[in-house]
């Protein structure tokens, strides 16, 4: 059915947003600076497309006293393959990980007392001369 081939498509490119966030996440507790192979754009891109997903996660649950994401597409576009609603399910989780995982990074940067700017979360002088190395 085309629904699922949409919601599983959907479900895909927003699981390499979060996939790409927690790498970036990774990378921030291990090293207190971003991905070197990440560009600036990328992983900006996947931020928002994280915190998009996430929200409309959140915001599903809230209209819908508490319905994950895989339940009301159900409701909306019929009966879906089980695949198609593990998919959901799974952008839906790791979203929430994702927006856990910020601030799990962030707490490791000010354990590590470092010099944030602005909503970074990294030192962007160190990291730059790091990179420059």
């Amino acid at each position: 059915r085309p629904q699922d081939n949409l919601l599983s498509g959907i479900s895909e490119i927003g699981l390499g947003f979060t996939l790409g966030v927690l790498y970036s996440e990774f990378s921030i507790i291990t090293t207190g600076c971003g991905p070197p192979d990440f560009s600036d754009s990328l992983e900006r891109l996947c931020y928002q497309g994280m915190i998009l997903l996430a929200s409309l996660a959140l915001f599903n649950r809230i209209v819908t006293s508490g319905k994950g994401l895989d339940a009301s597409c159900a409701d909306y576009f019929g009966e879906l393959e089980e695949g198609t609603l593990v998919q959901v399910r799974g952008a839906e989780y790791a979203s929430a990980l994702a927006v856990v995982g910020a601030f799990v990074a962030l707490g490791f940067q000010y354990g590590r007392g470092a010099d944030m700017d602005g909503l970074s979360g990294i030192d962007i002088d160190l990291c730059r001369a790091l990179r420059d190395l």
